[in-house]
C-alpha cells in the first residue's frame, strides 16, 4: 500500500470515527432495536452530563407475552457520549403478568446528603385484563459512586391504578387509584436525609344508574411514612412496594 492509499484510508477512518462520536453524543430517545425502550435527559447536577436509560428485550423475548428486559442506566459525557458511570440489571420476567411499558427519567432535587444527589427512574408496568386491569409506576433513585450508579431507593410504587370489574363491562365493580409523593424530611440518619412518603388512595364504585354507567368516589385515605437510610439504601416496607 502506497503513502497516498494509506493517507486516504486514514482520512476515511477518522471521518467514520467522527460520525460515530457525534451519534453517541446526541441525547435522543431513538431505540436501537425493535422493542427497546430508550430515554436520555441532561443531568442538571453535573454540567456536561446526560442520563441515559435503555431497556432491551432479552434475545428470544421480543414476541413473548411478557418480555424480559435488560436494563442499562448510565451517566454520559454530552460531548462524546462515553459512559463515566453505569448500572446494569436483568429485569426478570414477572410471574404476575405485568409487562414493562415505559421508562422516564426523574431529575428532581433528591439531595440525599451533602455529597450525594440522586436522580430517579420511573418504570411503568401494565397487566392487561378486561376484568382486572392493573397499571403501576415504580421509582428507583440512583447516585453516582465512582464508576457505579448504586440504587439508594428501589421499588417505590408512586402511581397505581387497578380495578375489579364485572365480565359484562366497566359498569359494575370497584377501582382504586393510588398517588405517592416523595420529599426530603427534616431528620437524618447515617449522614443522609430522611425521606417522607405521602400516600393518597381513592376508591371508586362503578354501577349502572338511570343515565347508564355511573361512578362514585369514596372518601380519600391519606397516610405518610418516613424512610431512614441504613448505610447503603432506604429500605421499603412491603406496603410501599405493592408486594
Amino acid at each position: 500500500m502506497n503513502l497516498i492509499e494509506q493517507s486516504t484510508r486514514g482520512l476515511v477512518l477518522c471521518a467514520l470515527l467522527g460520525v460515530a462520536t457525534m451519534a453517541l453524543a446526541e441525547c435522543d430517545n431513538s431505540p436501537n432495536s425493535p422493542g427497546e425502550l430508550h430515554v436520555c435527559k441532561p443531568w442538571p447536577a453535573e454540567d456536561g452530563m446526560n442520563i441515559g436509560v435503555r431497556a432491551t428485550p432479552v434475545q428470544g423475548a421480543e414476541n413473548a407475552k411478557v418480555p424480559r428486559y435488560n436494563l442499562d442506566v448510565a451517566l454520559l459525557l454530552d460531548d462524546s457520549g462515553w459512559a463515566v458511570a453505569s448500572y446494569n440489571k436483568d429485569l426478570a420476567r414477572r410471574s404476575d403478568g405485568f409487562a414493562l411499558q415505559g421508562v422516564q427519567i426523574d431529575t428532581g432535587r433528591y439531595q440525599l446528603s451533602e455529597e450525594e444527589r440522586a436522580f430517579g427512574l420511573r418504570a411503568t408496568y401494565r397487566r392487561a385484563s378486561s376484568t382486572h386491569p392493573h397499571e403501576k409506576t415504580v421509582l428507583t433513585l440512583f447516585v453516582r459512586d465512582g464508576k457505579g450508579l448504586p440504587p439508594r431507593l428501589e421499588g417505590l410504587v408512586v402511581d397505581e391504578r387497578r380495578a375489579e370489574l364485572s365480565r359484562g363491562g366497566e359498569c359494575v365493580g370497584r377501582s382504586r387509584t393510588l398517588y405517592r409523593t416523595l420529599e426530603l424530611g427534616n431528620g437524618q440518619r447515617n449522614g443522609h436525609a430522611d425521606l417522607l412518603v405521602r400516600t393518597r388512595i381513592v376508591d371508586t364504585e362503578h354501577f349502572k344508574g338511570p343515565a347508564g354507567c355511573e361512578s362514585r368516589d369514596l372518601a380519600p385515605r391519606d397516610s405518610r411514612v418516613t424512610l431512614h437510610y441504613d448505610g447503603q439504601r432506604y429500605p421499603l416496607p412491603k406496603t410501599l412496594t405493592g408486594a
